[in-house]
């Protein structure tokens, strides 16, 4: 009987595509049975997702392999462990990239991503990151489609405690949203091409110093010089006009010489905030550098040219900016619009606030037992709240809470709903008289 020597050809291995998720999990997470059909219904046609264990602390003089997944999750895990996921997801990004990582945590990890989250933003590696707040599996991959969209822009703006004063010291100000993002596109747009006349619209304590800080940053120009109008208005034109405009030596008695704002600005950026106040004698003395370009120091014979930028800021909304002035004035000051959405419509930066704020109380406790997290109750009561007053409002009501919370005896280590609740009826009232008059997006 005839037999063929020919052998049967081998099996050729076939390369797998790049995984579009990554999920990082503890064994038990990876084991959880919600797990794999909830993530094959949220993957597209052709794509597949991998499981796999947190990576090991990465050893010094390793190459570090870049992500290789357009959406990395990290699972619950310890924000001890995010560095060498986030290092992995940041490699990739450097090849210009938006592989994004989106960090799931529960509620009683606040604290620590709080510490994480400064510690990479101190260290300058913070970027393609969504934060996420779920009670377990379900909850997470519930939420997940509304954070696999890639991150473009930087997390953070990292500026100083104060713009203006020496000081070593630095504050963050956390961008996780796409709507926050969307803003940071626009301003630096506009720094970029050239637009020096703004105006910043947004409730009070929703980040327009740091936006506008932002802004200077990206134009690279001269100095950052702000201007509280507010503060600094007292309706007499020859104060105002020496605080923009400067004074030279000797024009009023005992007077010396004077740089106002425009001038200690260069061509940097001229901050005015509360521009609310832009009405009387400040728009007197704007306008004719609105108009012109140019302004003249008080007591002074020659005008010099206006070269800084100038960024106005208001928290109220801009109908009563334009019904505060004749409308002549009002078109003076030909400035394009930034709307800075309200926290409330902002959820990425919420828990960014909430983590940051548990974190930086916590390092200051030595008898008390520091809450690190908020019960699910409370969490969703931060959620759920209008927050008027944005970002300055919730550290307020969490300061509150935090102190109330540390002190009680049987205290769990979580900020309860009644704590939340009693620092919301002390900080931010659903029904004060001023809302009507902010500015609401």
């Amino acid at each position: 009987m005839f037999r063929s020597s020919a052998r049967k050809p081998e099996p050729v291995a076939v390369a797998l595509p790049p995984a579009y998720l990554t999920v990082y999990a503890a064994e038990a997470g990876r084991h959880d049975p919600h797990l794999a059909p909830g993530l094959e219904s949220l993957l597209p046609p052709g794509t597949r997702y991998e499981l796999a264990a947190p990576p090991e602390p990465q050893r010094e003089g390793t190459p570090l392999i870049p992500a290789s997944s357009e959406f990395v999750v990290s699972l619950f895990l310890d924000p001890e462990q995010l560095d060498g996921i986030a290092d992995k997801v940041l490699a990739a990004r450097s090849g210009g990239r938006h592989n994004s990582l989106v960090i799931v945590i529960n509620g009683r990890q606040f604290g620590a991503l709080g510490r994480w989250l400064e510690r990479r933003s101190s260290a300058g590696r913070l970027a393609g990151v969504h934060l996420m707040v779920a009670r377990d599996v379900s909850d997470a991959l519930a939420q997940l489609p509304r954070r696999l969209s890639p991150v473009v822009e930087d997390n953070l703006i990292r500026m100083p405690t104060s713009t203006e004063i020496d000081n070593p010291g630095y504050k963050s100000f956390y961008i996780f949203s796409p709507e926050l993002h969307a803003v940071v596109a626009r301003i630096r747009a506009f720094a970029k091409n050239g637009v020096s006349r703004a105006y910043l619209l947004g409730g009070p304590g929703s980040g327009k110093t740091s936006l506008a800080f932002y802004y200077f940053l990206v134009r690279n120009k001269g100095r950052f010089v702000s201007v509280n109008l507010a503060a600094e208005n007292t309706g007499d034109k020859a104060a105002i006009k020496s605080l923009l405009c400067g004074h030279v030596s000797g024009a009023f008695p005992g007077a010396g010489g004077r740089t106002g704002a425009f001038s200690h600005a260069r061509d940097g950026v001229c901050f005015l905030d509360e521009a609310h106040g832009v009405t009387g004698a400040v728009m007197e003395t704007l306008m004719e550098a609105l108009d012109n370009g140019q302004y003249l120091p008080f007591g002074a014979s020659a005008k010099q040219s206006l070269d800084c930028a100038l960024l106005f800021a208001t928290n109220r909304s801009w109908e009563h900016l334009r019904n505060s002035v004749n409308i002549d004035e009002f078109t003076r000051l030909g400035a394009a619009t930034i709307s800075v959405p309200e926290l409330h419509r902002r959820e990425e930066d919420m828990i960014a606030v909430v983590a940051a704020n548990l974190a930086k109380l916590g390092s200051r406790c030595t008898s008390w037992r520091a809450p690190e997290g908020l019960s699910e109750p409370a969490w969703q009561a931060i959620r759920d709240c209008r927050w008027h007053g944005n970002v300055r409002a919730l550290t307020r009501v969490l300061e509150a809470a935090f102190v109330d919370s540390a002190m009680r005896e049987d205290s769990r280590g979580l900020l309860e709903l009644d704590d939340v609740r009693n620092g919301i009826a002390l900080w931010e009232p659903a029904d004060h008289h001023s809302h009507a008059v902010y500015a609401s997006n």
